[in-house]
């Protein structure tokens, strides 16, 4: 886990692509920290010239190119700052700490890693592939988006997954419907020894995966998506809660500090 606040760079932009409908990946030059950078690591980018924010955004990292010591970012506009990201030309400076909180980890027995991933909960994932791909297991990954045009980064993914299995919400691509069925239909079908699951999406789909881990008995990590600021625990305004505190008094974590990676069955997710 990392959570040391002097790790300050100054990356230079390399490219920026549009790779599905108001999402884009922005590719950094930092050496030291593509190189540190794990699977479910963030950076925390300070907007540029942009009046109005004060606080960093926090951003997964995507993928890295160690040798040529790039990393990518996945983001959807959604705001100022992203939509300050967009104009981000090749040359410029951006002000990044990272890598900032903790990573999935792969359990010694396990056979086969399932990610279920929906929308931009996508992003962490590349990296995943590459980093676990040195072990002998089988991959699947269940991807949902509300729409083909939202469908991005899963060609690069495919060389190194057994299946991918995708659902759009209108059925203009894949499967109809939410990802969390299929991801039910194929449980429900396997034996689950040796199975790991390995999370990240909106809230209600984070909801729905909670109660099938649990009804099944499965092992399964989350990245969860709070809204940060600082990015190091010092604003604790990205707290979760914890299972079990749900009789008692509340209990809490911090998603940039002791995240933003957490076991499934510990935390609780709100409305």
């Amino acid at each position: 886990m990392t959570k040391n606040i002097t790790n300050i760079y100054r990356a230079t932009v390399v490219n920026l692509e549009n790779v599905a409908l108001d999402t884009f990946k922005l590719t950094l030059h930092e050496p030291t920290l593509s190189t540190q950078a794990k699977p479910g690591h963030f950076v925390n980018i300070k907007i540029p010239d942009c009046d109005g924010i004060l606080w960093r955004r926090p951003f997964s990292i995507h993928n890295t190119e160690k040798q040529q010591g790039h990393f990518d970012i996945l983001f959807k506009i959604v705001g100022k700052g992203t939509n300050n990201l967009i104009g981000r030309t090749a040359g410029e400076k951006l002000d990044i700490i990272g890598p900032l909180g903790n990573s999935f980890t792969l359990d010694e027995n396990t056979s086969e890693a399932i990610i279920v991933a929906g929308g931009l909960g996508i992003a962490p994932f590349p990296l995943f592939l590459k980093h676990f791909e040195r072990h002998d297991i089988k991959i699947t990954i269940f991807y949902g988006v509300k729409t083909k045009e939202n469908i991005c980064c899963i060609k690069d993914m495919a060389e190194h997954v057994a299946t991918i299995f995708y659902t759009t919400e209108d059925g203009s691509e894949g499967d109809k419907g939410y990802v969390t069925d299929l991801m039910h239909n194929y449980l429900d079908r396997i034996d689950l020894t040796g199975r790991q699951l390995f999370v990240c999406g909106p809230t209600p789909m984070l909801k729905t995966v909670r109660a099938l881990t649990i009804s099944y008995g499965i092992r399964a990590q989350v990245s969860v998506e709070n809204l940060m600021a600082c990015g190091f625990g010092a604003c604790m305004g990205c707290a979760v809660r914890l299972a079990r505190s749900a009789e008692g008094e509340p209990e809490y974590r911090l998603a940039c500090k002791d995240g933003p990676v957490f076991n499934m069955d510990e935390i609780l997710f709100n409305d």
